[in-house]
C-alpha cells in the first residue's frame, strides 16, 4: 500500500509557476555564463548556443519542479531525501562535461558545469519557497480513497 501525504501548497500553481521562474532565472543566468565563455574565447557549438541551453533548462526546470513533488508528497523524509538527491543530481550531470572538455575544449566544459550549479541552485531555492518540503511523513493519506492511515 502506497502512502500519500498531501502537500502545504497548491499543486495546480506551484508546480508550474515554480518552473516557469526556473527557466527565466536559469535560462537568464546561463545565457550570460555563454556569453561570457564565448567572450573569452570559447566555441559557440554545441551546448552553448541557445537554442540547446534554453531548452535544456525549460526540460530541467520542469522535471525538476515535478520531481521535487512528487518526492515532497511520497517520501517518508522529502528534506532528507533532497538533501543528497540535489547534490547527486549536479555531480551526475558534470560527466557529459568532461567529456566535451576532453573533446571540445576545457573552458567549454567549464562554462557547461557552471551552467549546471546556476541551474540547480536556482531550482533547489525556487522549489523550496514554492514547494517547501515537509520535514517527515506527517499523517499518510491511502492514495486508494480518503481514508486516513496511522
Amino acid at each position: 500500500m502506497s502512502t500519500i501525504t498531501q502537500p502545504d501548497y497548491r499543486v495546480r500553481t506551484a508546480v508550474p509557476l515554480s518552473a516557469l521562474v526556473v527557466a527565466i532565472a536559469a535560462g537568464a543566468v546561463n545565457a550570460l555564463i555563454a556569453l561570457g565563455a564565448s567572450a573569452l574565447g570559447a566555441e559557440t557549438v554545441g551546448g552553448l548556443q541557445p537554442i540547446a541551453y534554453i531548452s535544456f533548462t525549460i526540460v530541467a526546470a520542469i522535471a525538476g519542479a515535478v520531481g521535487w513533488h512528487i518526492i515532497n508528497r511520497r517520501a517518508g523524509r522529502p528534506a532528507k531525501v533532497m538533501h543528497w538527491l540535489a547534490p547527486t543530481f549536479l555531480v551526475v550531470s558534470f560527466i557529459p562535461d568532461i567529456v566535451v572538455g576532453v573533446t571540445m575544449g576545457w573552458l567549454m566544459a567549464g562554462a557547461l558545469a557552471l551552467m549546471h550549479v546556476a541551474t540547480i541552485t536556482i531550482a533547489v531555492l525556487t522549489y523550496r519557497r514554492f514547494m517547501p518540503l515537509r520535514s517527515g511523513s506527517a499523517e499518510p493519506v491511502v492514495s486508494a480513497g480518503s481514508e486516513r492511515v496511522r
